[in-house]
């Protein structure tokens, strides 16, 4: 007889990182702290007018049941034109399918396509969730460290990390926690590995519309589109179009991997919120260009102002993001220092301490299997960007 209460799958099994540090901040907030939170991972901003409207409207008109379990016929038609027109490759609305957020479509994708005994290769550093998910399926996350390359993939290196049981590969560009967009070359490079070794690809692109000129995301499908039979897009609405608590995302992928999701989601979600569903139908609307147009400006000129006040703390070397809204920096030089006396053991006790004494959040690198840097979200006003590394300055000015 079985004594332990938890399943042998949850043994090791943590929260998400990113989330943790994010809700120990919003308590300390409640509790009359000004705490700089660097660890949300979406924009300070509300939802656009329109899309708020759409929502009340399926309210107002009893858009309250049950859908198809991957979204209603229209905003799946919706989806499928969305991400032709972005691949140059024709996708049907039996192709696409709408998800809870990103991290379900994820999770979906990771749940039916890998099993025990696979292997699956995550560029390192990663985001804290990738893989986790992998290890839920059962397969094994195989890490590519990036680091000494400026965080970008040498291909070289990826191919000698297949073997026999290597079964897929999860890309995210831009990057999540680096910023770093990959290059048409290298993504070209690493299809080609995908098809020769017959390679599942999962593609987050969660980011594609937060790139920062002149750099530029390329869509691994568009760049080789022989690469649709084998690759799961992943899309989300959370991040250009500020919709993180609505949870909005999809996905694109061959018939019978979608298939099988639906059969999936139909067995632990049902469908999607029907609600958002008619929110993010409002979002794919031209009338909203203008607006993710806006968060990009207005993200452009955060990160610079981020970069600046980063750059003048000595010994925090980062690597400039082409996309996304994170900077990277590298926090090892601190290491060997005390803050009055106790020791900055690593990364994790940084964040602890600047947390505790200088009242800024930001999220350990040892979350994204890099226990060097830390990540610092400039999504946030600009006044607390200023605040807040002003702050770390100050800590680390301090530092003996």
């Amino acid at each position: 007889m079985r004594k332990e209460m938890l399943a042998e799958r949850m043994k090791g099994f943590s929260g998400s990182q990113t989330s943790g540090m994010r809700n120990r901040a919003r308590k300390l907030r409640a509790g009359g702290i000004h705490v700089v939170n660097f660890a949300a991972g979406e924009l300070d901003k509300d939802t656009s007018p329109g899309i708020k409207a759409a929502a009340r409207k399926a309210i107002d008109s009893g858009r309250t049941q049950y859908t198809d379990t991957l979204g209603i016929a229209e905003l799946r038609e919706r989806l499928a034109q969305k991400v032709s027109q972005k691949t140059g490759v024709t996708y049907a609305a039996d192709e696409v399918g709408f998800t809870a957020g990103a991290k379900q479509a994820l999770f979906n994708a990771n749940f039916v396509v890998f099993q025990p005994g696979d292997e699956v290769i995550i560029p390192s550093p990663y985001w804290v969730t990738l893989p986790e998910q992998v290890r839920l399926a059962g397969a094994t996350p195989v890490f590519l460290p990036t680091g000494h390359n400026g965080f970008q993939i040498n291909v070289d290196e990826l191919a000698r990390l297949i073997t026999p049981r290597t079964r897929g590969l999860i890309l995210n560009t831009p990057h999540n926690p680096t910023g770093v967009v990959y290059s048409a070359s290298v993504l070209e490079k690493i299809a080609r590995l995908a098809m020769e070794h017959d390679l599942i690809c999962i593609f987050d692109e969660c980011y594609d519309e937060l790139v920062y000129a002149p750099a530029v995301h390329h869509n691994i499908v568009k760049l080789v589109p022989e690469m649709k039979a084998r690759t799961i897009l992943i899309g989300s609405l959370s991040k250009s179009y500020c919709m993180a608590g609505w949870r909005a995302g999809f996905f694109a992928a061959p018939q019978a991997i979608v298939k099988a999701i639906a059969n999936l989601q139909s067995h632990i979600a049902s469908n999607p919120c029907n609600l958002v569903q008619y929110a993010a139908l409002a979002a794919f609307e031209p009338a909203n260009d203008a607006f993710v147009a806006g968060n990009l400006a207005q993200l452009r000129t955060q990160r610079a102002t981020a970069l600046e006040l980063v750059q003048k703390i000595p010994g925090l070397p980062c690597v400039v993001p082409d996309g996304a809204f994170y900077l990277f920096p590298d926090v090892s030089s601190l290491f060997s220092k005390s803050f009055h006396g106790e020791r900055v053991e690593n990364v994790d006790r940084l964040a602890e301490l600047l947390l505790q004494h200088a009242h800024i959040a930001i999220v350990p690198g040892s979350a994204f299997g890099c226990d060097q840097h830390v990540r610092i979200s400039y999504a946030i006003p600009a006044e607390e960007i200023v605040a807040g590394l002003t702050r770390f300055g100050q800590f680390v000015h301090s530092l003996t």
